[in-house]
């Protein structure tokens, strides 16, 4: 059996992983609650619940997977499997108290599962034209979704599932305290300065000289250099800190 953390039984810190391994746990547990928190606003405008309770396990994940494959390139794909699989890691070495241990278990088995399916699906025929060969680059444009079809996910849920999956990784996320925020370097600056401006992904890429298979890459690094796990939380914490004119 997979460790999943060290039980203590008093008050604990963070145990010695580096910065940069807790950050990418903490900005993973983010997009667990991102997208719980998505599921459950659909729900609450009328897509109907779901069969799955428990979204951390395998068999919710391998329908989930057909929606991230429809709805995301390949390498973003693969980018959201690797920080799931490394944040997976991160978290079996950390110190945790017994209180923790359930949602510890349901983060650490969303983590995997997800990494497993995405991998599985990237790698089979099953992905047929909706996602490009583990090999290829695909060609964003505006007609590639840019978002993940949560409607289409809260179908697959149930509402009390994606709110415990949410309280779980919250919990896990305020464990691991607050990631720390990079100093830009002028790429990067200008790079969250077009995303700000609202401009199309596609445009970005063409503007700031990225191949557009690569466009996803960039934006992923931008929001670990910002802390965060999205286009939204880039914005708020840009206006927070001052970092756009």
């Amino acid at each position: 059996m997979r460790q999943i953390g060290r039980y203590v039984s008093g008050p604990v810190a963070v145990a010695a992983s580096s910065g940069d391994e807790l950050t990418r746990a903490h900005l993973a547990c983010g997009r667990i609650v991102g997208g719980a928190r998505a599921i459950t606003d659909a729900h609450r405008f009328g897509v109907p619940e779901g069969p799955h309770y428990r979204l951390w396990e395998a068999e919710y994940h391998s329908e989930a997977v057909r929606v991230y494959g429809e709805s995301l390139p390949a390498p973003y794909q693969r980018d959201i499997a690797s920080l799931f699989h490394h944040s997976a890691d991160t978290m079996a070495t950390q110190a945790i108290q017994a209180e923790l241990a359930e949602d510890w278990v349901i983060v650490a088995g969303y983590m995997r599962n997800a990494s497993a399916a995405i991998m599985g699906w990237l790698s089979s025929e099953r992905a047929g034209a909706a996602t490009p060969d583990v090999g290829e680059s695909p060609v964003i444009d505006d007609r590639t979704p840019m978002v993940i079809r949560f409607d289409r996910l809260a179908a697959l849920a149930s509402r009390e599932g994606a709110c415990r999956l949410e309280r779980a990784a919250d919990a896990v996320q305020r464990h691991m305290g607050a990631p720390s925020m990079q100093a830009l370097d002028d790429a990067q600056q200008r790079l969250l300065e077009g995303v700000a401006s609202g401009a199309a992904i596609v445009d970005l890429a063409d503007e700031f000289g990225y191949s557009r298979s690569s466009m996803y890459r960039e934006l992923s690094k931008l929001w670990k250099a910002l802390g965060v796990s999205d286009r939204g939380e880039a914005m708020r914490k840009a206006a927070a800190e001052g970092l756009l004119d």
